[in-house]
């Protein structure tokens, strides 16, 4: 049996979500329902609740040495239908 949600949410976060989701390829209720599901089955937030502005100086460091390793060592492709073959072994 369904049930419904409401949430109230500030429309600049809920367009920021949406194309969040979006460029996921799933809309807004079902990327929260894959959130919520996600969290029901594990007992867990699947990711650090914490934004760019206010995320830990350690982690910080570490986003900037594995991106700096990746643009000195990271494959590059030519296009993203380029990589989505590679990821997928098709040719």
């Amino acid at each position: 049996m369904n049930t419904t949600l409401q949430v109230r949410i500030d429309k600049k976060t809920k367009e920021r979500a949406r194309k969040a989701f979006r460029a996921s390829g799933i809309g807004l209720s079902s990327g929260l329902r894959l959130f919520l599901t996600h969290i029901g089955r594990t007992g867990q937030v699947p990711h650090e609740m914490f934004t760019y502005d206010n995320a830990p100086k350690s982690f910080m460091k570490k986003l900037v040495r594995e991106a700096d390793y990746a643009l000195k060592h990271g494959k590059r492709y030519t296009d993203v239908r380029a990589m989505h073959r590679e990821i997928l072994g098709e040719k």
